[in-house]
């Protein structure tokens, strides 16, 4: 008897792959997401593949491939694989999608979206793909799947964060050697996430990567505005220009110490608790401790009466305008008016500084560049011991 061997599928421009950890209160939207992939389709340029985990659709997570329009102009989701249950936030579900994906959908270009609720990087149960019923990735399990997956050699054009803030420039510089673009929220993303029919229309017509993830960041605002929402913010960032806004980010941290060491103790307390009003005044998000990196630095640069903490504040903001290249923000509401596209952390409490240190230097680059992690760890041991 003959041997069957796999046939081989043609390399088409991009494909999409879509993990969708819905197995909580985000199953519908989820179903819905879905639904808008089908609206338009794949096309000879164009793979689409998802896996949805959802709470009371089915037991267990359902692989899905997205067909090309039928004549009619209408695209199907079919079924490739029905999955037993398994836990959306641990590792080995997210490596096993994108092991499939990749080998099923070969293209020239990724682009990676994990959707779900997430938290940023603080903690271990609301980082991101939150199973309700399981864990939750954080952010050294999703580079150790991307790892795996061999993203270091070739990398993701575009990867997607559907999830709530996730748009900080730690994260952003934590995956810079896994993909070329980012697309992330600096806020809490509305339950119906992003527009996929816009998203894949974007990847059908445009050839050119930086466009097409500006182009999501506009449908993604753009839709909300159809809908009335308030406090929406999305934003692109090219991933090559990250480490040059860490290390902007750890001069100023060095700066604003040094400056600090070269008071007097009463002066000192006195110029900290001025940082913590700069910090307090400065754009944040669902999330406090989450700060806009750059409305940060001009509040910073404004109260600290010194040239070199100016300079490298400056520095902080252009070479954060350099890594940003799309914004938007859905400004009827004042709250996000200085929403500049990348956040960073920069905790009130001491308790949450301690809590969290661990888990910030897990991050690729905080321990690299280490001023700003030195300057919070000068500020709190101020606290710990005033």
């Amino acid at each position: 008897m003959a041997s069957r061997t796999k046939q081989k599928r043609a390399k088409r421009r991009y494909s999409l792959l879509l993990f969708m950890a819905g197995d909580n209160d985000l199953s519908d939207a989820g179903i819905r997401d879905i639904a808008e992939l089908c609206k338009v389709g794949a096309s000879a340029d164009v793979y689409v593949g998802v896996e949805i985990d959802t709470r009371g659709e089915h037991t267990g997570s359902i692989r899905y491939e997205i067909t090309e329009p039928e004549e009619e102009g209408i695209a199907y989701r079919n079924v490739i694989e029905r999955l037993p249950e398994a836990d959306t936030g641990k590792p080995e579900s997210l490596l096993k999608f994108l092991t499939w994906g990749t080998d099923r959908y070969p293209a020239d270009q990724r682009v990676v979206v994990i959707g779900g609720h997430g938290d940023g990087f603080r903690s271990r149960r609301r980082a991101i793909a939150i199973d309700e019923f399981g864990g939750a990735l954080d952010m050294p399990e999703v580079e150790y799947v991307f790892e795996r997956v061999g993203f270091h050699k070739k990398k993701i054009a575009i990867l997607g964060f559907d999830a709530c803030l996730m748009g900080m420039l730690e994260i952003a510089n934590h995956f810079s050697k896994f993909a070329d673009y980012l697309v992330a929220s600096q806020q809490i993303e509305p339950g119906e996430g992003w527009p996929y029919d816009k998203v894949l229309e974007h990847l059908k017509h445009e050839p050119k990567v930086c466009d097409v993830a500006s182009d999501i960041v506009d449908s993604y605002v753009n839709h909300y505005v159809l809908h009335g929402m308030t406090n929406v913010t999305q934003s692109a960032i090219r991933l090559t220009r990250t480490g040059e806004a860490m290390k902007s980010l750890s001069l100023l941290g060095k700066a604003v110490a040094s400056h600090l060491d070269s008071q007097d103790a009463s002066t000192k307390r006195e110029s900290i608790r001025t940082i913590d009003m700069a910090r307090a005044s400065s754009q944040s998000f669902a999330n406090a401790e989450y700060v806009d990196a750059v409305h940060f630095a001009e509040n910073l640069s404004k109260a600290i009466e010194c040239k070199v903490v100016g300079k490298y504040s400056r520095r902080l903001i252009e070479s954060l305008n350099k890594a940003v290249i799309k914004n938007r923000v859905l400004r009827r509401s004042r709250k996000l008016a200085n929403a500049n596209g990348l956040s960073i952390w920069f905790p009130s409490t001491l308790f949450s500084f301690t809590v969290n240190r661990a888990r910030y230097l897990e991050l690729n680059g905080v321990e690299d560049q280490p001023g700003w992690l030195n300057f919070m760890d000068d500020v709190f041991a101020e606290m710990r011991y005033s």
